[in-house]
């Protein structure tokens, strides 16, 4: 039960942190890897493989 004006006095008392790493696989990790209901893959190759993967492919 904060009031309003106490929620923004906070927020600009916060400060971003700074991003862990800006290269790399971890940095692919954090920036692009959806959540798990999502199916915890890389936001940037969702809907690239097509529809059907065939047994064989793996």
């Amino acid at each position: 039960m904060v009031q309003d004006e106490e929620l923004e006095r906070r927020k600009k008392k916060s400060a971003v942190p700074p991003p862990i790493v800006d290269r790399g696989y971890v940095n692919l990790y954090v920036n692009h890897v959806q959540q798990a209901h999502l199916g915890a893959d890389m936001d940037f190759l969702q809907g690239k493989s097509g529809s059907e993967v065939p047994r064989d492919s793996h």
